[in-house]
């Protein structure tokens, strides 16, 4: 080869090799970019759902205070409120944290609801409500515990 034509081939070659190289570091980018997008999509997901399970179980605990207040005036030998409206009012709330939580915590704010029914039905079975339902209670905080703790692999 002569250096006329060594010298248009690296003449005409150098600029495509520059495109490539160009083109290879705009991909690389655009590829770390959507990865960190992805990234912090999942990261603001979870701490969304986090958020939404933590509403929904302390609108549980607001309405299971409710109905343990009225079975402690039962207790007490008081005539308390309307307790199937408020046992309704605790199912309706297990009901919203059941949709979006574990299986684990599933089954725990359901054996929760279901104790402080079964108080709620048979006062005479379970003249200490929170004899039976103490147990089950902080089983379920326990277990919203975990599911609250924040995941920090993002």
């Amino acid at each position: 080869m002569t250096a006329g034509v060594t010298t248009t081939l690296v003449t005409g070659l150098l600029p495509l090799f520059g495109a490539g190289l160009g083109a290879s570091a705009t991909l690389l980018v655009q590829r770390s970019s959507a990865r960190e997008a992805k990234l912090r999509f999942r990261a603001e997901s979870r701490l969304a759902h986090r958020e939404e399970l933590k509403s929904a179980l302390l609108d549980y605990f607001e309405t299971a205070q409710r109905l343990q207040r009225e079975l402690d005036v039962r207790e007490r030998g008081g005539t308390p409120q309307d307790l199937k409206r408020l046992i309704e009012n605790v199912w309706l709330a297990e009901k919203r944290i059941e949709i979006i939580c574990s299986e684990v915590l599933r089954d725990r704010v359901v054996a929760h609801a279901r104790g402080l029914h079964d108080a709620v039905r048979d006062s005479v079975a379970h003249p200490d409500w929170w004899a039976h339902c103490q147990t089950l209670q902080c089983d379920l905080l326990s277990q919203a515990k975990v599911e609250l703790a924040r995941n920090h692999d993002w």
